[in-house]
């Protein structure tokens, strides 16, 4: 059996409901769904509040600084952590992501063994971080870990955590963003953390750990995904001149743009393009909030959360 866990926030709350009947529909040997988040946002999941964390959002902002980033990095650490931060959760979770839908049956466990998903992203500073992290931790193969989901086991985790705490001597959510602090050899042009490149990835991370440590508890088992973030999901035109990304880095149409019907709100079209993959047999489908609302909105809305929430907690 295994249980799923998504991280989410209020943001997500036109995927969510869809990204969990997309897993009662689809994950194997499925236990039971959690959602993580600070308020309850849906009825047909149980909830895991952030507080159950040993971190909080404030905790992750005084070390890194508040900007739209922060929220990235916080939710990064709730993956990580998921699996401990609820007694009842199984020792094997999948953690998917809350714009992510599941199309058909899949098998994510079998006896102690966690079935890996591949893709092609290639940035240098997640590895650079990751060996940073923990000396000796390197890329294992020319695959990438991050395909907006991840099966964890617990005391794989536990092995992980252990690891870095002995190199940093504090706990590992805090090392790992006081990591992300440091002078970057691969961060091209700008190097602050609030506008630079992206400086982590917990995927890639616990993927080439579980390569390089434990081999025979994970296998690598292709599925075939896709972010359809540049069709017709919005009404600003200027994210829908290339087709959708495969998690083969290839660019395709999902929908043909001379027969697109008017869609009364953006769920009718998350619909649509479900429907649409399912007939061209993925496996699953992620609409990526930033990229149907726009990069720069949805910066400036997570400036606003976190300062919001520091001013709440202040």
């Amino acid at each position: 059996m295994i249980d799923v866990i998504i991280p989410a926030h209020i943001k997500d709350i036109e995927t969510l409901d869809l990204s969990i009947d997309g897993i009662r529909s689809s994950v194997k040997d499925l236990r039971k769904i959690y959602v993580v988040s600070k308020d309850r946002l849906t009825e047909k999941a149980e909830w895991i509040p952030e507080s159950y964390f040993p971190f909080s959002l404030e905790d992750v902002s005084s070390m890194i600084g508040k900007h739209w980033r922060t929220c990235w990095y916080y939710q990064q650490l709730l993956k990580l952590y998921s699996v401990f931060a609820h007694d009842d959760v199984l020792d094997a979770v999948l953690c998917t992501d809350s714009d992510t839908i599941f199309l058909k049956e899949t098998k994510f466990y079998d006896d102690g063994v966690a079935y890996f998903n591949i893709g092609k992203e290639e940035y240098p500073p997640y590895f650079e971080h990751m060996s940073m992290l923990l000396p000796g931790l390197r890329r294992m193969t020319e695959h990438s870990g991050i395909t907006h989901h991840m099966v964890f086991q617990k005391d794989l985790l536990e092995s992980l955590f252990s690891d870095v705490e002995k190199v940093h001597g504090m706990p590992f959510w805090q090392a790992f963003l006081e990591t992300i602090t440091n002078d970057y050899k691969t961060i091209i042009g700008d190097k602050s953390i609030a506008n630079g490149q992206g400086r982590a990835s917990e995927y890639e991370i616990y993927f080439n750990y579980c390569m390089m440590k434990h081999p025979e508890r994970m296998k690598i088992r292709k599925l075939k995904s896709i972010l359809a973030y540049k069709e017709e999901l919005s009404d600003d035109q200027e994210y829908h001149t290339i087709g959708s990304r495969t998690n083969d880095d290839q660019h395709i149409r999902i929908i043909d743009e001379s027969d697109v019907p008017d869609f009364e709100n953006v769920e009718e079209s998350f619909l649509y393009a479900i429907n649409r993959c399912r007939e061209l047999d993925y496996d699953s489908v992620t609409f990526q909030k930033h990229t149907r609302q726009g990069l720069e909105e949805y910066k400036r809305d997570g400036e606003k959360y976190i300062m919001d929430t520091a001013d709440d907690t202040n």
